[in-house]
């Protein structure tokens, strides 16, 4: 279900059908602008964007990927096999949560539209960009507080709504539990 069509207040911005802001630099989606997901978790969602918004007005979910077809996980996951990167995305032979349409990648924007600052994202960098980024983690550069409350802004939302995150990818976070995505839904090919 398309997410807007729930709540058109979620604002959208598929990084995987943009070259220009994703680690790939190619358009996996045709240009798609619009996210789906199943429609408990598109509800789920709209429940998170209303309780961001109680507490921080004007300020939005953006998204940045959501339902993804195993075709395009395939592409992805041949690309970063054997790269560090290997572990964002996840072996398709056994499905992601994004190929069941319960899975989101996202983040936060301001009332001006500027996403808050989260630190490292493997979004709109070039490969030169993560391979500092991924550096710069290994030194052990930490987050600054403020990227530390904005992540745990995003978090608290989430967990809010019943959306369960993954501990190395603060952008992502699944609609249910594996076991519930692979009993109730098909995986979108």
């Amino acid at each position: 279900m398309n997410v807007q069509a729930i709540d058109s207040t979620i604002q959208v911005d598929l990084v995987n059908s943009d070259p220009n802001k994703n680690y790939f630099r190619e358009d996996f989606y045709n240009g798609l602008t619009k996210a789906y997901l199943q429609k408990a978790v598109a509800i789920k969602l709209s429940q998170a964007q209303k309780i961001l918004n109680a507490t921080h007005k004007g300020h939005s979910l953006l998204i940045l990927d959501a339902a993804r077809p195993r075709s395009v996980s395939r592409l992805m996951y041949e690309k970063m096999k054997g790269t560090k990167y290997e572990k964002f995305v996840a072996n398709p032979d056994k499905g992601s949560m994004h190929n069941y349409g319960v899975a989101v990648d996202i983040t936060i924007v301001d009332d001006t539209g500027k996403e808050l600052d989260m630190g490292f994202s493997p979004f709109r960098k070039s490969t030169l960009a993560l391979y500092w980024l991924y550096a710069k983690k290994r030194a052990g550069v930490k987050l600054t507080n403020q990227q530390k409350k904005n992540r745990q802004l995003l978090a608290d939302t989430m967990i809010s709504a019943g959306f369960i995150p993954l501990s190395f990818e603060w952008w992502h976070f699944n609609g249910v539990p594996k076991t519930e995505a692979r009993n109730w839904y098909n995986i979108i090919e």
